[in-house]
């Protein structure tokens, strides 16, 4: 994963669990009130369950189109640049947050390190506990691949034997909860995400539900000793050193609210049945909500789209072809080339419009179906800007030259003519159209129910109104259906012909239609 990408994820992420943090954050204190406090702890699942929702892949149908020109034109010598490195921030803001949790990580260790030297030397007791030589946050349980309980050493002199059994069914609780793993997870959440300001509030609410709902577990399963419990609180002593990787006492620590919960009745049956409805709603509920809002988030709508237009000249192993790109923003298209020694360079690319005259033309190129390079590529317009890329075994280089032909047209517009300058890359042979077929219509196919994934090669004619008079599947994807959806979705688009002098022709075009389960993020045309 490239920094851009990581860090698109990381924002995705971020806006994700604090809108649950948030929505918990607000529902917390009255669901504890009516519910109980076991409830308002099962409220944080949505919490993960919506960070865990922006990284699944959504259903969409991605139509990568790429027009091409039947005759192919000889490759011109063109001055071949390295592609700029675009986006400098973004590995600069990479090195930031990089520093930023490599530093909380470091902090959080050695909070845990002075935690747990602090205990001294600990000897092995009765019930499966530790005798510690301090008394300072104990009883806790320690430790994460190994979590243990460990008592203070003066816990039979601290504590009445009543005492001493709620204060042990106490961390039981805690250690059969897998309350460690939570709290190791939010340990996790806070070096990732050390820049949200609403991640302390969140962590620091999250261990306090923990423990009050310990609490009510305890009071459920210890015939009513609530004096007795109470007490036992009043005589633990607090730590004033944080455990990240344990369940511990520690101050401040909400002592006053935990008595007065004591005195609220025991949620029963129909409570208990009410809060996983309800835990189970919100975490369902917010999961999706975060996952619906990945595809819209991927393209813009064809209605507000500003359109492009690029001409590449392709070069693979003195093999030379000539394509024609025009469509809205962010939409990416894709291209293959066949070379007599039976190499087969596969691209894809995405245009995004950088200024008034720029473009930035990104993508992927794979050789033989291994990724080779990740280029990126700023175009000015009027400009031919190119580059070029080996193979690890030197065995086949591919050239790529660009040029804007077309830049900043609103959907529906009418493109200028592109002075000759940009509109010519090499020299046409006398036959060859004076332009390519270009997309005036394109709406994405229907993605089938069966959602198989494969990519569909149409072969198109375009009559000289622009209409598809013929489509048949040059390639197929192996699946029935999804070579139906892509010829149906193929009938109803509307093309730009190819011309010559000046006169709209007739042609033929190639076009890729690619069914994938994208991950978010992946800029696609979205299933409508």
């Amino acid at each position: 994963m490239t920094s851009p990408e990581f860090l698109q994820a990381l924002l995705a992420t971020t806006l994700a669990s604090s809108a649950a943090m948030a929505v918990v954050l607000l529902l917390r204190g009255v669901v504890r009130r009516r519910l109980g406090a076991s409830a308002a702890y099962l409220l944080w699942l949505a919490v993960p369950v919506a960070w865990g929702a922006v990284l699944l892949p959504a259903p969409r149908s991605a139509v990568l189109p790429m027009t091409a020109l039947d005759a192919v034109l000889p490759a011109t010598p063109a001055a071949m640049v390295q592609a700029a490195p675009m986006l400098p921030w973004a590995p600069v803001l990479g090195g930031i947050w990089a520093a930023g949790a490599l530093l909380l990580m470091a902090w959080q260790l050695r909070q845990q390190r002075r935690f747990v030297r602090g205990l001294g030397t600990l000897q092995r007791g009765g019930e499966g506990c530790w005798r510690a030589q301090a008394a300072a946050g104990l009883p806790a349980v320690v430790g994460l691949w190994r979590p243990r309980i460990v008592l203070p050493v003066d816990f039979e002199q601290r504590y009445t034997a009543q005492e001493r059994r709620l204060v042990l069914l106490h961390e039981q609780v805690h250690l059969r909860r897998g309350d460690i793993a939570v709290n190791a997870l939010l340990a996790a959440m806070q070096c990732v995400y050390w820049f949200n300001p609403l991640l302390p509030l969140a962590l620091r609410r999250c261990r306090e539900d923990q423990e009050f709902s310990c609490d009510e577990r305890v009071i459920a399963r210890g015939d009513g000793a609530r004096r007795s419990y109470g007490s036992a609180m009043l005589k633990t002593g607090l730590s004033l050193s944080p455990l990240p990787l344990g369940c511990h006492w520690r101050g401040p620590h909400p002592l006053k609210e935990r008595i007065a919960m004591l005195k609220r009745p025991v949620p029963g049956k129909q409570q208990w049945f009410a809060m996983l409805l309800l835990s189970a709603g919100l975490s369902t509920g917010l999961g999706y909500a975060a996952w619906a809002a990945q595809p819209a988030r991927a393209e813009k709508g064809a209605a507000d789209a500003v359109h492009y237009g690029v001409k590449l000249q392709l070069d693979v192993d003195g093999e030379a072809r000539s394509f024609e790109v025009r469509g809205p923003a962010g939409r990416p298209f894709a291209f293959s080339m066949d070379t007599p020694a039976g190499r087969r360079w596969e691209g894809e690319f995405t245009v995004e419009p950088l200024d008034a005259a720029q473009v930035v033309l990104s993508g992927t190129l794979r050789e033989g179906g291994q990724v080779v390079a990740t280029p990126t590529l700023v175009v000015t317009a009027g400009s031919p800007a190119g580059m070029r890329v080996d193979t690890k075994d030197a065995g086949s280089l591919f050239k790529m030259e660009a040029i804007v032909v077309d830049l900043g047209r609103e959907a529906g517009a009418v493109a200028a003519p592109a002075p000759a300058s940009q509109a010519r890359i090499g020299a046409e042979p006398a036959d060859a159209p004076a332009s390519t077929v270009g997309f005036a219509d394109m709406s994405p196919p229907r993605y089938p129910p069966s959602m198989h994934t494969g990519e569909v090669v149409l072969k198109v004619e375009v009559a000289a109104d622009g209409t598809a008079a013929g489509v048949v599947v040059d390639r197929s994807s192996g699946h029935a259906d999804l070579d139906e959806a892509a010829m149906e979705a193929a009938r109803g688009w509307k093309f730009n012909p190819a011309r010559k002098d000046g006169r709209p022709v007739a042609g033929k075009v190639r076009i890729p239609v690619r069914f994938d389960m994208d991950a978010p993020g992946t800029a696609g045309a979205g299933a409508p």
